[in-house]
């Protein structure tokens, strides 16, 4: 999975505002029937970063990914795609 912030062209520092605008940008310069894949791509993208609890969602995920998974060697997708589901259960659980 690309990185987000790398996606929209913006740092991992942005706001809602800064994100939702970006994604306007790129969805106009980038219009689904002539470019699909790109268009997917920023769509994926802006759904990891919409608001401010995707946002940590994802920069929980991956800091485990970076600290604990990828040293280990555990790069299977499945894996990687169970536990950003048990990060979400986790954090809407104690947040």
């Amino acid at each position: 999975m690309p990185d987000p912030y790398q996606v929209l062209g913006l740092p991992p520092e942005s706001g809602d505002d800064a994100i939702r605008r970006r994604y306007l940008e790129l969805v106009r310069q980038f219009p689904p029937e002539r470019h699909p894949e790109r268009f997917a791509a920023v769509r994926q993208a802006y759904e990891t970063l919409r608001d401010l609890d995707a946002r940590l969602s994802y920069r929980l995920f991956e800091r485990f990914y970076l600290l604990w998974c990828k040293p280990h060697g555990l790069f299977v997708s499945n894996i990687v795609k169970e536990l950003r589901l048990v990060f979400i259960w986790l954090r809407a659980s104690f947040l």
